[in-house]
């Protein structure tokens, strides 16, 4: 066990310890919870992140579960991960895009959706097969929280977001391509604010 005293440890020195003894089962003991220290040690080979302010009979029971290969959260990421979750629920919708935590390809994609192109266009214009576009669709369609490409441009709309630019013209805006679905603004009205993703 390794007592922090005011981030003393650094991922390096876990790295090593690791190297050295490869069985070794290493906890973080902080003075208060942090996040990014936190991540630093589990990705740096620790198996339990703990807070001081626990009693002698519960430290004895979570270092008993991290020597038997369990790997220990402290109380305080709960609540953590509870106040993420409400920041993006409030989020107003300009930020909303943040909370859905699209990787870049994912927002290409989303951008071509809002275009109202169809798979093969979009495979095309990545050059990425087919399937691949499948895949990243699903992926996107999940944490948009929407059942299909129409409302997933329907919340691209929304959020302000155009089309990419082609070689044949300008990028296209997103309300352009709503009505390509045959959708009005009206149709989007009130269903758009429920397209929003939290974290």
């Amino acid at each position: 066990m390794i007592e922090d005293q005011g981030m003393e440890w650094t991922g390096a020195a876990l790295a090593e310890v690791r190297e050295q003894c490869p069985a070794a089962r290493i906890a973080i003991l902080a003075n208060k919870f942090d996040f990014d220290s936190m991540l630093e040690a589990f990705r740096s080979g620790a198996e339990g992140y703990l807070i001081n302010d626990l009693s002698c009979e519960r430290l004895g029971g979570y270092l008993d579960l991290i020597a038997l290969g369990e790997k220990i959260f402290p109380s305080q990421l709960a609540q953590k991960l509870l106040d993420q979750s409400a920041l993006c629920e409030e989020t107003p919708s300009a930020s909303s895009i943040d909370c859905a935590n699209l990787s870049v390809r994912e927002m290409e994609i989303l951008r071509r959706l809002a275009a109202g192109f169809p798979n093969k266009i979009i495979s095309r214009q990545l050059s990425i097969s087919e399937a691949t576009v499948k895949v990243h669709v699903k992926a996107v369609l999940r944490k948009l929280r929407v059942s299909n490409r129409t409302q997933a441009a329907i919340w691209a709309a929304s959020q302000g977001l155009h089309g990419p630019a082609t070689d044949s013209g300008p990028a296209i805006s997103s309300s352009s391509s709503v009505k390509a679905f045959g959708l009005s603004a009206k149709a989007s009205g009130s269903s758009t604010s429920g397209f929003a993703a939290s974290s």
